[in-house]
């Protein structure tokens, strides 16, 4: 020591010491914060301890503060309290007994459609007797197509009806769904491909015009009958009511009745078909396409109970889609499909071996030796084998002979493709030796006509059995009559609207790469920032949506705006297509008129020589804005006049889903009259009128029930919270369910949300499979290993078939029975999930094939509670209150989809909500000899029933009678009198601030103040109750007088919070507070829009609800409503921090507190949690709704492994995947002078070519078989010979799976020469094709081709020798100077600006299929969170998560009384996080597993009834006849060979 004091005393200068001194000192907090970061990360087990023990006191207090205001605000304990003190009592759920009543009811209206439309069918069978039609007799019918069309205002005939239209007075009725119809007439559609004019077609208007009288008897009988049709065989449609056919200007009219599910089930028993598809050398060209269209059709007629396999014969015979291999499939949606894809690819070559195609038909459908029918599936009824050909060598007599006599049990439909008069023989003798049909088609336009000629064929055993007429009830479907985005929709055209959305989503594209090719032009100078060019993302950015600089919010907000505006064009082209009635008209024109001269005077006088952009004067620019604002609201007037927003007829968007029941209507004559065409030698025809023996099907009768009838008879309060009905078919399909989801869900209908390949245009488009949804498939058991498993209760499978199934058997064979299964329940778009014990119970709907189901939860379900208010003693007692009292305020509303009362008869009454309508039945309730009609359905009359009983049963005549004719839900309503009495506790708390305090004592006026500080402080913003009989009643706190009816929760504009949730027992906020009372019964339930963090941040809410429970005891108790509070998130956050940020030694944020470590330090990352792994509140705002594990996925993963959290798997078999489709680039089509020198040889040789295959002359080298080159992929994308061919890029499409790197832009450095920035991963929908043979006009394309002139000068070096690599091949030739670049000489100071290839403004066309999703959800295990009775912290480590050794520990904490857990993360360790994430991804089937799924089929019933066989049918010998008039190949070339010789001679002289 003293050797060392002496160095220091040695040191010789003082400055020395000093400067050592400094030093040390400088250093020293150095070296501490080194120690401290150590000590911090590696963080000692009493820091742990002490955070743990910080979050345990945040989350106690958090817990305690915001449940007891909750409780005050929302009045918990009063509304419990008066539950309590009332007459509600739990009753016990009968569930047997309950489904039988609901299907006793369903039944009873289903019988009366059915009888509905046997009376059409017997009048029309009458009516077709009447005399023949005579071609000079005028008809006189109401054509759809062409009704109340005016001249246009331009027009000098403006005002009147135009050329061939028909006045006709359509008034909007509530019962079809607001459409405009006239109830005294039906109206006529006409298919575009059938000619109104011909004399079949005329006749059958003509006498099916007795309908109408029929169709008003009906609609008198039954008030719920929906629309009545009669589609006829000759291909017209008679409806009614009358109505409009809505159609876009743009849109195809492909609607056609024969086409409809309930057509083609009525008019054909089930069959078992095999297509054998032509693919020889010789079916190429047009020839290839009109057979492909010819299959198309014919797969378009095939329905659910159907059959069905496609096979491709030339030397070998080979199933069109590979895994349907020795098997016919079901021809549900998703295997038409595979059908239907699977024809855009192969290739023609080889001879066609007929042999081998007929005789492995025969062998798959022989029902003795068949492997297929051995299982017991198919229809095993019709049985049919459709060739399709361009002609057979002879008849292969021997084959029918072997498979096919003497029992003709399969007919015979041959289709000859082409021109060739002598190749009809032999096919045409193949379908009338086996009872089918032939045909010859040649041309595109006549296949659909010529493929329905079948279905009468197929039809006639049923029309010879005169005196059985079968109904037949369809499964599922959208309705088609259903006006949406403003015009009629036939979901057949879902792949076109895809097309369609495509397009638009080019055209959108485009037009941004012609912005920013503008601006790179003008080198960035109208940027505020140049440099954001050189940003690929940017770039990708503003060529998606347009602009620079875009935040995820400002995208969410585009894209409700781009909604909000899709939706008012939407509705804007409909408002131009619907005229107004005459009387309406005479209403509006002269106020329309006198405003709209008002502003033109106005504008002549203020602001005639001002342009809008040139306006100097700031006065004069306000004036003329305001004039345009006027303008516009003028306009929005006249729309909403006509849209029926004031009374006119209007239209309402969105799908109807649909059952029909149908009958055939027959043809009584047993012969008829045809002319005929008949060979009298090898070069003569004549025409020969004969009668002969038929069996004519006259078309089918039939009528719409809207889902939405069958689920008012199955009412929900009657199965309580949670509880859930459905039904099914004879195949297993739901009819509906509460998982049924048959429209895309990508995109709701306010934002267009992106997934995560940036997809979109989902909206308002049918899933491919949206009508064969299994059982199986919405039913998801909680014991599934893996994809497609099997459960015992549910189903039973051996070998893919489940012929032991229980629970989805007995809805099958309609028995009558009960199962108890536990199963996954998500919600919430799929992000939550419960698990819970389900007990179902099944039914059969009596004369249909469909059963009904329903399901009820396990303990709560199996009581419910019982509350009501016997109305009549109110009304007799004259010192009650009145019924009316219970509603006194104004904030409360009713389930807009509940029917509690309605009117049955009287359709077009003005539309009134539900609230106004009830409180028109409670007032109708207080007058004398009130009745409350509670009998909904009621058997309809039986055949023996006399006079004197028909007249009983009949419902009234006279107007007043009908008019007054209503039903009221007795226990609905009465239940819902109860509910509002107990909850009108909102009322004492209905006064402003001033009513308060006046007359109190200054404690109260204290205690008042205070209150009405705190609900200021937390935001609390809406108290509200919602009860079980659809009340929803709230008190509006941000307001000086709450029950201000126009209060909004916010400045946005959007309706009240309350408004927008009024569905009660069905809102989500409602279920999971009863499924967690089950958890905590005093835990309120929070949550927060999942994308909460793209909303302005003054409008998100959190909500709060909490059950409240009736109990008996612990196993007795049933839920009687729900209580809430939405808090303003902004102050919610605000109390988070303010509370996380304390110590518990330190009650403020002070100097001490500082130095404990709280959620404020950086080293500490705090965060409120849902159960379900959402995040409520956290220090960043732009968190908020997000998934946790998104943003710590280590994390999430941890808390699984400690059993905080249980992951859940789900499966959704019905989700939709993208399929990225190869187009052909447009480069090629750049114009240089090779490429014209090609196309112009191309034309002349296309063109030689097509006059020998439209002359025949190729038939010369071998006029019975034809070889071809082979028909390649290529030959597939351009069909049309007559089109140039276009140069494609041999380049591999990249898996949408697989993430994608982009070369581009490219940059040009200063020098001039190429400098490319490091690559950076771009999204999926980088352009990389762009479909111009679908090109639409005004979708932009045509301009960017229009301007490759432009383009070229901007492209580096020629497309044309660009491959999508960016390797430039080594052969090429630039025809531009690349030394000079494309763009003028940049400064350096300048941003290098990128290249614009043309590329940069292509899309990745997408087209949509079935696939089966998995995802993983989470959720909160309670149990796991408490020891001894009370919640602990739980303390976790991410140990060795760094190269240095370092951890991350955490803590959680429950947050009591809540959902809610708080975690507590340390963030010194700079550990990667994983990203754990819960969007759905598709599951990964190898091809043997994605064959297995597709030959999934289970259990299903064949119809009962089967008409494949009458014995006098041999009698019928009409089976089709040969094609147009033709000339032999010989006698062409002949004629050709003297024409040619007489232009010489002529050209000669």
């Amino acid at each position: 020591m003293r050797h060392k004091m002496r160095w220091w005393w040695s040191l010789p200068l003082v400055h020395h010491r000093t400067t050592f001194f400094l030093t040390f000192l400088m250093l020293f907090p150095a070296l501490m914060a080194v120690f401290t970061q150590e000590n911090e990360i590696n963080m000692p087990h009493q820091e742990s301890d002490r955070i743990a023990s910080l979050v345990e006191f945040w989350a106690k207090k958090i817990g305690n503060h915001i449940y007891h205001l909750s409780n005050a605000f929302s009045q918990y304990a009063d509304i419990k309290t008066n539950f309590e003190n009332s007459e509600a009592k739990l009753q016990e759920n009968d569930g047997l007994q309950l489904v039988k009543e609901m299907a006793t009811d369903v039944t009873n209206m289903m019988k009366f459609k059915v009888e509905a439309v046997k009376r059409i069918m017997n009048v029309a069978e009458e009516a077709s007797l009447d005399k023949e039609y005579k071609q000079d007799e005028e008809v006189e019918y109401y054509n759809a197509k062409r009704l109340n069309k005016f001249y246009p205002p331009e027009h000098k005939l403006k005002g009147e009806l135009r050329e061939g239209f028909k006045r006709l007075t359509l008034t909007e009725n509530s019962h079809f769904d607001g459409i405009a119809v006239n109830e005294n007439h039906s109206s006529v559609h006409v298919p575009t491909n059938v000619y109104d004019k011909a004399p079949d077609v005329i006749n059958a208007i003509r006498w099916s015009g007795r309908l109408d009288r029929t169709f008003k008897s009906n609609y008198e009988l039954d008030p719920t009958l929906s629309w009545q049709y009669f589609g006829s065989s000759t291909g017209f449609l008679r409806q009614y009511p009358a109505s409009s056919w809505v159609m876009d200007e743009k849109d195809p009219d492909l609607y056609d009745a024969r086409l409809r599910s309930w057509y083609i089930e009525a008019a054909n028993s089930p069959k078992d078909m095999i297509i054998l598809l032509d693919v020889s050398g010789s079916m190429t060209g047009l020839r290839r396409e009109i057979a492909k269209h010819v299959v198309l059709n014919i797969l378009e007629t095939l329905n659910e109970n159907d059959f069905v396999n496609v096979f491709n014969f030339s030397v070998e015979t080979l199933e069109l889609v590979p895994c349907f291999r020795d098997t016919l499939v079901q021809a549900n949606l998703e295997n038409l499909g595979e059908f239907k894809k699977a024809l855009n690819y192969g290739e023609t070559k080889d001879i066609a071996n007929f042999t081998q195609a007929l005789t492995q038909a025969f062998e798959l459908l022989h029902r003795k030796n068949s492997k297929y029918n051995k299982s017991g599936q198919g229809s095993q009824c019709n049985q049919a084998i459709m060739v399709v050909t361009d002609g057979a060598p002879y008849n292969f007599e021997e084959i029918f002979a072997k498979y096919n006599w003497p029992h003709l049990q399969v007919r015979m439909f041959t289709y000859l493709i082409g021109r060739e008069e002598t190749k009809v023989r032999d096919l045409n003798w193949m379908a009338c030796a086996n009872k089918g049909y032939f045909v010859h088609v040649t041309t595109l336009a006549e296949v659909r006509e010529q493929v329905l000629k079948y279905i009468p064929v197929m039809a006639r055993p049923l029309v010879m059995y005169q005196s059985s007429h079968p109904h037949v009830w369809t499964g599922v479907y959208a309705d088609i009559a259903h006006k949406m985005h403003g015009y009629i929709l036939d979901p057949k055209q879902t792949e076109w609207l895809w097309e369609v959305r495509e397009r638009n989503r080019q055209m959108e594209r485009t037009n941004h790469y012609r912005k920013l090719k503008k601006i790179v032009e003008n080198k960035g100078k109208s940027l505020s920032n140049p440099f954001v060019l050189q940003d690929k993302r940017e770039v990708e950015k503003f060529l998606e949506y347009g602009e620079f600089g875009l935040s995820n919010r400002d995208i969410a907000r585009m894209g409700a705006e781009r909604a909000r505006k899709t939706r008012r064009e939407r509705l804007r082209r409909a408002a131009s297509t619907v005229e107004l009635d005459h009387t309406f008209r005479e209403l509006v024109e002269p106020t329309s008129t006198s405003l709209t001269k008002g502003l033109h005077r106005r504008l002549k006088r203020d602001v005639t020589v001002l342009v809008p952009k040139k306006i100097h004067d700031y006065d004069l620019l306000k004036w003329y804005k305001r004039l345009l604002r006027e303008q516009a609201k003028l306009k929005r007037w006249y729309e909403d006049i006509r849209l029926g927003r004031r009374g006119a007829p209007g239209l309402r968007e969105g799908y109807r889903l649909m059952t029909s029941v149908s009958v055939p209507v027959f043809d009584r004559k047993k012969t008829s009259n045809i002319t005929e065409r008949v060979l009298v030698n090898e070069s003569i025809w004549a025409l020969r009128r004969r009668e002969v023996r038929t069996a004519n099907l006259l078309g089918v009768a039939g009528t719409d029930v809207p889902i939405r009838e069958i689920e008012k008879l199955v009412p929900p309060y009657k199965l309580g919270v949670n509880g859930y009905s459905f039904m099914v078919n004879s195949n297993g399909y739901v009819l509906y369910h509460p998982d049924l989801r048959p429209v895309h869900e990508e995109a709701n209908a306010e934002v267009q949300r992106r997934s995560r390949d940036r997809q979109e245009w989902f909206q308002d488009i049918l899933k491919p499979n949206y009508n064969s949804v299994d059982f199986a498939e919405v039913e998801l058991t909680d014991h599934e290993p893996g994809p497609r498993s099997n459960h015992s209760e549910l189903l039973a499978l051996t070998g893919w078939r489940d012929y032991y199934s229980k629970l989805r058997r007995d809805l099958i064979e309609q028995r009558g029975g009960e199962a108890v299964l536990d199963v996954k329940i998500h919600m919430d778009g799929m992000k939550r999930v419960v698990q819970r014990k389900q007990r179902y119970f099944t039914q059969k709907i009596g004369g249909t094939p469909f059963s009904l189901g329903i399901a009820m939860p396990e303990g709560y379900g199996k009581y419910k509670v019982h509350g009501q208010i016997e109305l009549s003693r109110v009304i007799q007692d004259p010192r009650g209150a009145k019924a009316m009292d219970h509603f006194s305020t104004g904030n409360w509303t009713l389930h807009p989809d509940w029917v509690y009362c309605e009117y049955k008869y009287d359709q077009n009454r003005v539309d009134q909500s539900p609230e106004d309508l009830m409180k028109d039945f409670l007032s109708r309730a207080q007058k004398p000899h009130w009745k409350w009609r509670s009998t909904r359905t009621r058997p309809p009359p039986e055949p023996a029933m006399n006079q004197a009983q028909y007249n009983t049963w009949k419902p009234p005549a006279h107007e007043d009678d009908r008019r007054d004719n209503y039903y009221c839900d007795k226990d609905l309503v009465q239940s819902l009198l109860f509910d509002a009495s107990v909850t009108n506790v909102y009322a004492s708390s209905n006064r402003n601030m001033e009513d308060q305090l006046e007359g109190k004592n200054p404690v109260a006026i204290y205690i008042t103040l205070l209150y009405s500080s705190v609900r200021h402080y937390f935001g609390m913003t809406t108290a509200f109750v919602a009860t079980r009989s659809g009340l929803t009643r709230w008190i509006d706190l941000t307001r000086a007088n709450p029950m201000d009816d126009a209060a909004q929760n916010n400045h946005s504009g959007e309706p009240h919070f309350m408004k927008m949730h009024n569905k009660a027992i069905d809102e989500v906020w409602y279920k999971r507070a009863v499924d967690y009372y089950e958890e905590d019964n005093e835990a309120y339930v929070y949550s927060v829009p999942f994308d909460a963090a793209t909303r302005n941040p003054d409008d998100v809410l959190v909500t709060a609800t909490r059950a409240i429970f009736i109990e008996e005891n612990s196993y007795r108790k049933a839920p009687a409503a729900v209580v809430g509070v939405t808090i303003k998130h902004s102050k919610f956050v605000e109390y988070f921090k303010n509370e996380t940020y304390k110590c518990p030694s330190y009650p403020s944020r002070d100097s001490n507190c500082k130095k404990a470590k709280t959620c404020e330090s950086k080293s500490l990352d705090c965060y409120l949690l849902d159960d379900n792994g959402f995040i409520i509140a956290s220090e960043n705002d732009d968190d908020t709704g997000k998934f946790f594990g998104t943003l710590e996925g280590t994390i999430m993963e941890s808390l699984v492994q400690s059993e905080v959290y249980k992951r859940v798997r789900i499966f959704d078999y019905q989700a939709v995947c993208l399929d990225t489709r190869l187009e052909p680039s447009i480069a090629s089509i750049l114009a240089t002078p090779l490429q014209w020198i090609r196309w112009m040889a191309n034309w002349m040789m296309g063109n030689i070519f097509w006059m020998l295959v439209k002359t025949h002359l190729y038939t010369l080298w071998d006029p019975n078989q034809a070889w071809a080159y082979t028909h390649t992929e290529r030959d597939i994308q351009y069909p049309d010979l007559e089109e140039p061919p276009q140069d494609v890029f041999d380049y591999k499409e990249p898996s949408l799976e697989e993430p994608r790197s982009v070369d581009l832009p490219e940059y040009l450095a200063d020098d001039g020469t190429e400098e490319v920035l490091p690559e950076v991963a771009a999204p999926d929908d980088i352009p990389r094709s762009f479909d111009y043979d679908n090109a639409t006009e005004g979708s932009g394309e045509e301009d960017v081709l229009a301007e490759y002139e432009d383009v070229l000068g901007e492209i580096y070096y020629d497309i044309d020798g660009m491959h999508p690599d960016g390797k430039v091949p080594p052969d090429y030739d630039p025809p531009y100077g690349e030394e000079d670049g494309d763009f003028p000489s940049i400064e350096s100071r300048t941003p290098q600006l990128p290249l614009m290839n043309i590329q940069l403004a292509y899309i990745n066309k997408t087209h949509p299929r079935p696939c089966d999703k998995e995802v993983y959800l989470y959720k909160l295990q309670n149990h796991k969170l408490q020891q001894e009775g009370a919640y602990k912290p739980v303390k976790g480590k991410l140990s060795n998560c760094h190269t240095n050794g370092c951890g991350r520990p955490f803590s959680v904490q429950k947050v009591i009384s809540t959902n809610l857990i708080l975690v507590a993360v340390n963030n010194l360790c700079p550990c990667e996080s994983r990203k754990v994430d819960i969007e759905p991804v598709e599951v990964d089937y190898n091809e043997t597993m994605h064959c297995n799924r597709l030959l999934l089929q289970h259990f299903r019933k064949r119809p009962s009834t089967c008409y494949n066989y009458h014995p006098d049918e041999h009698e019928i010998k009409l089976c089709g006849g040969a094609g147009a008039l033709g000339l032999p190949s010989l006698a062409l070339l002949v004629l050709l060979t003297l024409v040619h010789i007489f232009n010489n001679l002529s050209f000669g002289s």
